[in-house]
This record gives C-alpha cells, sequence and structure tokens, in this order.
C-alpha cells in the first residue's frame, strides 16, 4: 500500500466536514458554558437574598424573645410589687384594727 498526497474531493468533504464537528462542538460548549455560568449566577443571587431574609427573619425572632424576656420580667416584677403590696395592706390592716381597739378601750375605758 502506497501512500498518497493527493487530495480529492471526498478528502475535501471530510476536512470540512471534520472541521464543522469541531466548530459545531466548540459553539456549543460554549453556549453550555454561557447558560451554566448565568445559571450559576442567578443561584448565587438567590442565595444572597435568602441569607438577607434569614438575616432579617433572626433579627426578628431575636425582637421577639427580648420582648417575651422584658414581658416575663415585668410580670415577676409585678407579682413583686403586688406581694409587697398586700403585705403593706394587710399591715395596714391590722394596724387598724389595733387603733380601732385602742379607741374603744378609750372610749368605753373605766
Amino acid at each position: 500500500m502506497q501512500f498518497s498526497w493527493d487530495i480529492n474531493l471526498s478528502t475535501i468533504f471530510m476536512i470540512g466536514a471534520a472541521a464543522l464537528g469541531v466548530i459545531r462542538f466548540w459553539i456549543l460548549a460554549e453556549q453550555k458554558a454561557l447558560a451554566a455560568e448565568k445559571r450559576a449566577q442567578e443561584a448565587e443571587d438567590k442565595a444572597d437574598k435568602a441569607h438577607e431574609k434569614i438575616a432579617i427573619l433572626q433579627a426578628s425572632v431575636n425582637a421577639h424573645q427580648i420582648t417575651q424576656a422584658e414581658r416575663l420580667v415585668s410580670r415577676e416584677v409585678l407579682r413583686e410589687v403586688e406581694e409587697r403590696l398586700a403585705k403593706a395592706i394587710e399591715k395596714l390592716g391590722s394596724q387598724l384594727q389595733d387603733l380601732v381597739k385602742e379607741f374603744i378601750k378609750g372610749n368605753h375605758g373605766p
């Protein structure tokens, strides 16, 4: 078998087809890469928005927890004040009873 450098019409078509195949592959690969890059950018944008929402929700939850803690503290303080007030009223009632007893003894006594 002898090699020949003769170029015929079928060789030109084969080279052209191979070149078109490579060009087509390159174009499709570039389009897919661009589409993937676009999807990646969209995903990154969505992730950024999600992180912003998470930060807002976290701040909201923290504010809610602080509000609940303040209400709990206020209720405890209110209970303490109520207890002190009740004790003061009882003491005042006892003193009033003692005063009334002394008054009664002083007016009706010997």
